[in-house]
C-alpha cells in the first residue's frame, strides 16, 4: 500500500545544495560583484546633482571628468604599483588596477560652466549644477 507524503520542494534540491554553495563567487556582495566601476553615490536638490565616487589609490592627475548635456563620464587609471619589474606570485588579489570609465545619465542637463569637482581622501566629489530651463512664455494673441 502507498503512503501519502507531504511534498517538500527543498528535498529535490538537496543533492545539489553542497555543490551550489561551494561556488565562491555566489557569496560576493552583489552590489560590488556586478558593479561596472568604482562605487558612487548620487543625490540631488533643487539646483544641482551631487556625486561622490570612491577612487582610493588613484592620483588626482589620473582622473578626467567630462560633462555632455545630462551625462557625466569619469575616466581614471589606477597604476599597478606591485609590478615594478618584479616577478610577483599573487596569493590573493582583490584590488582592481588599470583604466576604467564610468558614465552616469542624469534626469536633466548639467551646466558644465557652473559645476565643480574636488578630490579629497580618495573620494571624488562632483557638484553638477542643473541647467536652468527657460520658462514657457505665453504669447498674447492680438
Amino acid at each position: 500500500m502507498n503512503e501519502l507524503v507531504r511534498w517538500d520542494p527543498f528535498k529535490a534540491v538537496a543533492p545539489f545544495e553542497d555543490s551550489f554553495f561551494a561556488i565562491p563567487s555566489l557569496f560576493r556582495p552583489f552590489g560590488r560583484a556586478l558593479s561596472t566601476g568604482p562605487r558612487l553615490d548620487v543625490s540631488e536638490n533643487d539646483t544641482s546633482y551631487r556625486l561622490a565616487i570612491e577612487l582610493a589609490g588613484v592620483k588626482k592627475e589620473a582622473i578626467q571628468v567630462s560633462v555632455q548635456e545630462n551625462t557625466v563620464t569619469i575616466n581614471a587609471e589606477l597604476a599597478d604599483e606591485a609590478q615594478n619589474g618584479e616577478d610577483v606570485q599573487w596569493l590573493l588579489r582583490e584590488r582592481a588596477v588599470g583604466k576604467f570609465s564610468r558614465s552616469i545619465s542624469l534626469p536633466e542637463a548639467v551646466d558644465d560652466e557652473a559645476s565643480e569637482a574636488r578630490f579629497t581622501d580618495g573620494v571624488l566629489y562632483l557638484t553638477l549644477k542643473k541647467k536652468s530651463v527657460s520658462q514657457t512664455k505665453r504669447l498674447t494673441i492680438h
